[in-house]
């Protein structure tokens, strides 16, 4: 599978205590993104590493609905009904996953299985934190383009949040306090890197007067002189954490979503923004779909690169609708009122 390294997660936190999280998907390549339903008690089975499904077995205890990409029935994204949302973002060069142990085949799934996993099974963050190891988490087969680099962010309607890292050797849970989540490098470091911006002020910077001339701020927004604006992991981290800290706290659902939706917009590319060479073809990142998770509403919001109109799934409307898997379109899709309506079976 295709690596992408521009994935961006933020929380948005309104004064009234609604919380929204949005999420961004990059990458060189164009999915085959539906955006599924996946209603209680549908089967999974976990991946092992030869690519057989013998791992671990469970029915979703929790309805969820998500983006489901590479055509597989699995969310890189999404939201179950309790309202925790999880979502997988590219980890590159830091990413490693447990070794496989064939006596705990029965305990082993995929590393792209874990954010399924976690959506079907559990309610909160708080549950997260107890349960997370209760599946041992393997590199997956892997084609041509190698591995696929995850790490996994999760949240929920109080606000909790945390991160959880596969590296060599070890597991780490870190809390997540200011509900911001790139890619490389891994999460203690991007928290560390804050230390360089401390300087950074919502308040424009007052004149000074020298000995015969007075400096003065060309326009607004001098105070944040210096926050990075370019696409890299730890500037668009920079950049998420400064906006989302910064903005005047939203009051109400809509207000909240709004404001979400402004904030992830800051790290939309357009397609020529991040280039680079594969060989002597010319390659573009691109963000492909986007998604703001209401868990007030408990409404899934998306968009693609290619309809820019925000769309929603209505959870409750879905599931009751829902006969197995089904799914949405993500691209190219007619903007209806009530998309829950124009749910189709998944394939």
């Amino acid at each position: 599978m295709p690596q992408a390294s521009a994935c961006t997660s933020v929380r948005i936190k309104t004064s009234d205590g609604l919380v929204f999280y949005a999420r961004t998907m990059e990458g060189e390549w164009t999915l085959q993104t539906v955006l599924g339903i996946v209603p209680r008690g549908t089967p999974y089975q976990g991946t092992l590493p030869d690519g057989s499904s013998k791992g671990v077995k469970w029915k979703t205890k929790y309805a969820f609905v998500g983006m489901f990409d590479f055509g597989m029935p699995l969310a890189s994204d999404g939201m179950n009904e309790k309202g925790l949302v999880v979502g997988q973002l590219f980890l590159p060069g830091y990413a490693a996953y447990e070794p496989f142990e064939s006596a705990k085949s029965g305990k082993t799934l995929a590393q792209y299985e874990l954010g399924t996993w976690l959506l079907s099974n559990f309610a909160s963050v708080a549950e997260v934190r107890k349960g997370y190891r209760g599946v041992r988490v393997c590199q997956g087969p892997t084609d041509k383009s190698g591995p696929l680099p995850l790490h996994y962010v999760v949240h929920d309607p109080s606000g909790d949040c945390v991160v959880i890292e596969y590296t060599p050797g070890k597991v780490t849970l870190y809390e997540n306090p200011l509900g911001v989540m790139t890619n490389s490098p891994t999460m203690d470091w991007m928290l560390t890197n804050l230390d360089n911006y401390i300087n950074l002020s919502v308040m424009n910077i007052a004149q000074k007067d020298l000995k015969g001339l007075t400096l003065r701020q060309f326009g607004q927004g001098s105070g944040l002189y210096g926050l990075p604006g370019d696409y890299s992991p730890p500037s668009r981290f920079v950049r998420m954490v400064a906006l989302s800290q910064a903005a005047l706290p939203a009051k109400g659902a809509d207000q909240g979503l709004n404001q979400a939706i402004t904030i992830l917009d800051n790290v939309d590319i357009p397609i020529g923004a991040v280039r680079g060479f594969e060989g002597k073809e010319e390659r573009f990142d691109k963000t492909i779909w986007s998604v703001v998770a209401d868990t007030a509403r408990m409404r899934y919001y998306y968009r693609s690169m290619d309809n820019k109109n925000w769309r929603y799934v209505d959870l409750a409307k879905a599931f009751a609708a829902a006969k197995g898997i089904e799914s949405l379109p993500v691209f190219l899709a007619v903007d209806y009122p009530d998309t829950t309506a124009q749910a189709t079976p998944f394939h």
